[in-house]
């Protein structure tokens, strides 16, 4: 499993944002991971962070990336501070960002599944307000 940390311009936002990115690797050698090139693009799955937290504490404090390594997913998760993934009136696009513009760049940073039925939104307290999103 490849763990990036990608740092970018975004429209949406009008400023520099990141995502960390969980994705499938083809290793022959890792102890404990199944050997094999994985069979095309992943489906993906966008994990929302919390309130209290930020985009690195998925990664940080469980398991996701074993459980995506035995799914062959690739997980997003991407930052948004205390936004409640909402467009803001007087601040930042947060709900446009992470619904058209985040799609779009991971497409076109990462080969991933496109379609609807390959793409999987999720989030934990405040990331609750962001599935409906994607």
């Amino acid at each position: 499993m490849a763990f990036l940390t990608c740092d970018f311009f975004s429209d949406a936002l009008e400023v520099g944002t990141s995502i960390s990115v969980l994705l499938p690797q083809s290793t022959q050698a890792q102890v404990g991971v199944e050997a094999g090139a994985p069979a095309g693009p992943p489906p993906v799955l966008y994990l929302l962070h919390g309130l209290s937290d930020d985009h690195t504490a998925w990664s940080r404090y469980t398991a996701i990336g074993r459980y995506a390594e035995a799914a062959g997913l690739a997980v997003v998760m991407p930052a948004v501070g205390r936004s409640f993934y909402a467009d803001e009136a007087h601040g930042h696009a947060y709900w446009t960002f992470v619904s058209e513009e985040l799609p779009s760049i991971v497409r076109s940073f990462f080969r991933v599944f496109d379609e609807a039925a390959d793409t999987f939104v999720a989030g934990l307290s405040m990331g609750g307000y962001g599935p409906q999103a994607i």
